[in-house]
């Protein structure tokens, strides 16, 4: 089993040091790191040159988004032979067992997409991803085990209906099956979303190895209303920004893609805006521990939803 770690990138010398540092310190043999630089100007490819030899960098362009700069780094881990890809963000820090805990569920269910648990890199102890699942009712799909202790989670691998491309573990033969990130019609997010879900499509499953952690940097992930009140160029971002996920254009094609029929199509597209102006109040009005408290509560609804 050889993989290659795909880690695009741009603009972000100091952290994508600070993420190639940790994989080098926890690397397992037989495995190649590739690093695409989309025309970076802060000195990233020059630092990766001198201080991380043994990566390939492959150098993209300016225009390139997550999706094609990923593409880049999967075509050229094929050419090189390698069995699986490993999607890996920039702005994560690997931790003891984690790729070898990958590596494992990966060998326990072939016919998978696996992916680690995120937590917080300010909070290493706390969850922020571990899997989603689809609301029985509704086309949503709801994060589980959000904001809860990592101790707290079982063992093992669970199945899940969506996974993100923070830190995922893919066979290479997915990318044979259903092609690679639509990066035309998803250029940066929900580019993940669509492959995990036109893979589920053609007979793979999706999985979380709960052994497996990586912290994140979600501050720097994307933009979105729940962890700071956004002020009004903050709401424009979120509405029109590549880096939202509440972009309209992107959001509305995700949803049309993988509608289960045209009412839940309509209802989830009008809920999910209700609930994002319903969380920008709402971080508005109330305190802190109030919100987080509501949103335990809805996470346990839709739960048994």
């Amino acid at each position: 089993m050889t993989t290659a770690f795909i880690i695009p990138t741009f603009n972000r010398r100091e952290t994508v040091f600070s993420a190639l540092k940790s994989v080098f310190e926890l690397l397992p043999p037989e495995h190649i790191v590739i690093v695409v630089d989309s025309g970076s100007s802060d000195g990233t490819s020059e630092m990766v040159k001198k201080q991380f030899p043994q990566v390939l960098l492959i150098q993209g362009k300016a225009s390139m988004w997550w999706a094609a700069a990923t593409n880049l780094g999967i075509r050229k881990a094929r050419e090189l032979g390698c069995t699986h890809v490993l999607n890996y963000n920039d702005d994560n820090i690997a931790t003891p067992g984690l790729f070898c805990a990958l590596a494992d569920a990966a060998r326990l269910y072939p016919g998978s997409i696996v992916g680690a648990v995120s937590c917080y890199l300010d909070r290493p102890d706390m969850v922020f991803f571990a899997g989603r699942k689809r609301a029985k009712r509704t086309d949503r799909f709801y994060y589980l085990d959000h904001d809860v202790p990592f101790s707290s989670l079982p063992k093992g691998a669970r199945e899940v209906d969506l996974l993100n491309g923070m830190c995922t573990l893919f066979p290479m033969s997915v990318m044979a099956t259903v092609s690679l990130f639509d990066e035309s019609a998803f250029p940066h997010l929900f580019a993940d979303d669509d492959l995990a879900l036109r893979a589920v499509k053609a007979g793979y499953s999706l999985r979380v190895a709960l052994d497996a952690v990586v912290l994140n940097d979600h501050k720097k992930t994307g933009i979105n209303p729940y962890d700071r009140r956004l002020e009004p160029i903050g709401l424009w971002e979120l509405l029109f920004s590549r880096r939202s996920a509440f972009q309209i254009t992107r959001r509305s094609r995700f949803l049309w893609r993988h509608r289960r029929s045209l009412w839940y199509f309509f209802k989830t597209w009008f809920y999910d805006y209700v609930r994002m102006f319903t969380l920008i109040l709402a971080r508005w009005v109330l305190p802190t521990s109030a919100f987080r408290w509501f949103g335990k509560k809805w996470a346990q609804r839709l739960n048994r939803s």
